[in-house]
């Protein structure tokens, strides 16, 4: 039996999360084989997806709790330590089985073909991960808090998965904004959520989730697969959240099929593409051009 193929979402707080979420939701909607994923969504505002969305069959909305929301932060307040726990909770809200297979999705991201592909890696015992940004070594001066990460992990040892180790130089870092696992790898989000919880106090960045993650899954000798076509995860695009409200504000209220024709029209794969320009070009130039009033400019409106 092949089991379900469950897209999962986790989005909290404030309204641009909803509307990134609702806005990826409706990119997997548009995919020609759509019908055949299930939806979940974790959220503490699961009636504002309603009205972003519309109900339909195989979507899934679990309401998320104030006071489960901060016990998940645990006790140093780290937001994404909620991520894992809220991977695993709808997982066994949906009575996981081994043989079902999901694909986890950060809420800023949109489906550009159909998930099939990453749902075939998971049946092939793979776990798929968005993207794979280099070794703890070869980041190590890469950013302050790759630096941080890298004279943490050196300095001493970690319990990883119930034996005292220190994180290997070799050890890919992995992006996880995309996550596709099968339901019988539910213990690894415990064993994660036990080296954040070393790790955080140390070296407080907000990369430590995703740096457990990439530690526990290289650990237990898991084949990774990157997604980079499939699914694009525009995180470094924060701008687009303001083409998300007035998207929102201009189809909200519209049938759904009017909602997702109207898709198009801010595509965060178009829309980011002025912003990479610029970043593109040597770092002497971009300051210059700030200093003169010339910084990227985005994309006009097509109703504009």
């Amino acid at each position: 039996m092949d089991g379900r193929q469950i897209i999962l979402y986790v989005a909290h707080g404030a309204e641009c999360y909803v509307q990134e979420a609702a806005y990826s939701i409706l990119s997997l909607w548009r995919q020609p084989d759509a019908q055949r994923y299930e939806v979940v969504v974790v959220s503490d505002r699961p009636e504002r997806f309603l009205a972003c969305l519309e109900d339909r069959p195989g979507l899934h909305l679990l309401k998320l709790e104030a006071a489960q929301r901060d016990a998940w932060r645990g006790p140093q307040g780290y937001i994404h330590r909620i991520k894992p726990l809220a991977i695993q909770w709808a997982a066994r809200q949906m009575q996981a089985q081994a043989s079902d297979r999901f694909v986890y999705v950060d809420s800023d991201t949109v489906f550009t073909a159909s998930p099939a592909p990453l749902f075939d890696a998971v049946g092939r015992g793979e776990v798929v991960l968005n993207e794979r940004e280099g070794s703890l070594g070869e980041l190590r001066s890469n950013t302050r808090s790759h630096r941080r990460l890298f004279e943490a992990c050196q300095g001493r040892p970690f319990r990883i998965r119930g034996r005292e180790a220190q994180i290997p130089l070799a050890v890919g870092l992995w992006n996880s904004g995309v996550l596709g696992f099968g339901g019988d790898l539910l213990p690894v989000f415990d064993e994660t959520v036990e080296l954040i919880d070393q790790m955080f106090p140390v070296v407080p960045v907000h990369t430590v989730e995703q740096v457990a993650l990439s530690v526990v899954l290289q650990d237990r000798g898991i084949v990774l697969q990157e997604c980079l076509r499939d699914v694009f995860h525009y995180h470094v695009f924060k701008e687009f959240r303001e083409d998300l409200a007035r998207y929102f504000e201009r189809y909200g209220a519209a049938p759904l099929a009017e909602r997702l024709a109207h898709w198009p029209e801010i595509d965060p794969v178009q829309r980011i593409q002025p912003k990479l320009a610029f970043n593109a070009q040597p770092k002497w130039r971009r300051q210059w051009q700030k200093l003169l009033g010339r910084r990227w400019q985005p994309l006009p409106y097509p109703w504009h």
